[in-house]
């Protein structure tokens, strides 16, 4: 039995800074270090396995690693998470705890929900026989033959309707091979079919990449939006342009439309605050429903009322809802875009334009930022090239360089877990680049 060492806290969400790290560690581990991206940043030498660890000041996406020493100081095991990439809105681990032998006595589920909901619903079972939970959904172990391999397994629903599922593999002589973790990342394709050998594409600290598939995937644009209209409606209302919607030629919902297959969705920058099941404090972004881009045209995505409470006294999080928004974008396998619709209100985000760019480069998500007042030349430095989008004219050329954006893009299935995949360096041989900046 491997010595046991499992993450109690769980970043789910965006975070940088300084934030707290608790783990659970084996009586054989004497000496916990905590590393990030490889970089020492904490060391523990006895229990309880706590420390103030300090991300940096900006949001950067990278990995969160523990490793555990003996009492000869060698390294004996090693646990990792990822931090400011996509992760399930909860998730559960095993804990457990081994006798002197190393035979594991008891086991405890611990888990963060990052709305904080709770479970109605909790199990563990060993080797498919339920074993009884106390209330702190901790349990006794029967004496279990260490010389056979054992499953563990637990499940937990939410009230909130999500659930999981956790598995441990306990004794035995296991020897056996994993499928390749494969990741969905963005790039650009110079030619219209993938090379005919994708292995020779991108290399990763020095040594070559897989390419298991390239596919042009539906696409999804998030925007960035303030659920007060008047400034969208003042450019983009029909008043305003009469001439657009004469005889019936046009359908005012359907105008300047994306490509058929767009995912579309609104977030707002309003930061919701919800306690998380280790009573921390996670923001979060309301968002629409996703509406297909056949649905309706961008005037009508931006014009619209949504129904969100306007309240002008609450402060607007724009740079950090930006972040959010760019995180979503590359959670699932899509072609992907960010938008900021600027509006009139003051930004009192806890993270700066600047870093959020940074972020949403290094993630590989391109941001356009689009103006209802006209140039706004002023927030160049702040937000790069403003787009002005003060008439429908103006507008169409801004869609149009967010469609051309989208077709350039594809996305590509990388034999890496997501932290090496955002990092793969092209050898330049197959006419395909990362969009994700290079660190």
């Amino acid at each position: 039995m491997s010595p046991q060492l499992v993450f109690l806290t769980l970043f789910l969400g965006l975070i940088s800074g300084r934030n707290d790290v608790d783990l659970q560690a084996g009586p054989e581990i004497k000496s916990i270090r905590i590393l990030l991206d490889g970089r020492q940043i904490a060391a523990m030498k006895e229990p309880p396995w706590h420390a103030t660890v300090d991300f940096g000041p900006s949001i950067v996406p990278g990995e969160l690693a523990a490793a555990g020493y003996d009492a000869q100081g060698n390294e004996v095991v090693r646990v990792a998470q990822t931090v400011n990439l996509p992760r399930p809105e909860a998730e559960l681990v095993i804990a457990l705890q081994n006798d002197a032998s190393g035979t594991p006595r008891s086991a405890a589920l611990r888990w963060e929900h990052l709305l904080g909901a709770k479970p109605v619903k909790t199990s563990l079972a060993i080797d498919g026989k339920e074993i009884p939970l106390d209330s702190t959904s901790s349990a006794r172990l029967p004496r279990l033959d260490m010389n056979h391999p054992h499953v563990i397994a637990a499940e937990m629903k939410f009230d909130d309707g999500f659930s999981m599922r956790r598995e441990l593999i306990a004794g035995g002589a296991i020897s056996y091979t994993a499928d390749t973790q494969l990741t969905p990342v963005g790039v650009r394709q110079a030619t219209a079919a993938p090379p005919a050998d994708t292995g020779d594409c991108f290399t990763s600290a020095g040594s070559p990449v897989r390419i298991a598939a390239i596919e042009k995937s539906p696409a999804l644009v998030v925007v960035v939006l303030d659920p007060d209209p008047q400034e969208a409606i003042g450019a983009l209302s029909p008043a305003t342009n009469p001439s657009m919607y004469l005889s019936g030629r046009n359908d005012v919902r359907h105008l300047i439309p994306l490509e058929s297959g767009t995912r579309m969705r609104i977030l707002w920058p309003f930061a919701k605050q919800h306690k998380t099941t280790s009573n921390a404090s996670a923001f979060l972004f309301p968002r629409s429903n996703d509406v297909e881009a056949s649905e309706g045209g961008l005037v009508w995505l931006l014009t619209r009322t949504y129904g969100e409470r306007v309240d002008e006294s609450e402060p607007r999080r724009i740079a950090d809802a930006v972040g959010v928004a760019g995180l979503e974008a590359i959670t699932s396998a899509n072609r992907r875009a960010v938008v900021l619709a600027l509006s009139r209100f003051e930004d009192k985000s806890t993270h700066d334009a600047a870093s959020i760019r940074n972020y949403l480069a290094s993630i590989g998500v391109p941001l356009f930022v689009w103006s209802f007042t006209g140039p706004r030349p002023e927030l160049r430095d702040t937000w790069g090239e403003v787009d002005d989008v003060s008439s429908h004219g103006k507008l169409k050329v801004a869609a149009a360089r967010l469609r051309a954006e989208l077709a350039s893009q594809h996305v590509a299935w990388i034999a890496a877990d997501p932290v090496a995949a955002l990092r793969i360096t092209p050898t330049g041989r197959c006419g395909i680049t990362p969009m994700a900046a290079a660190r």
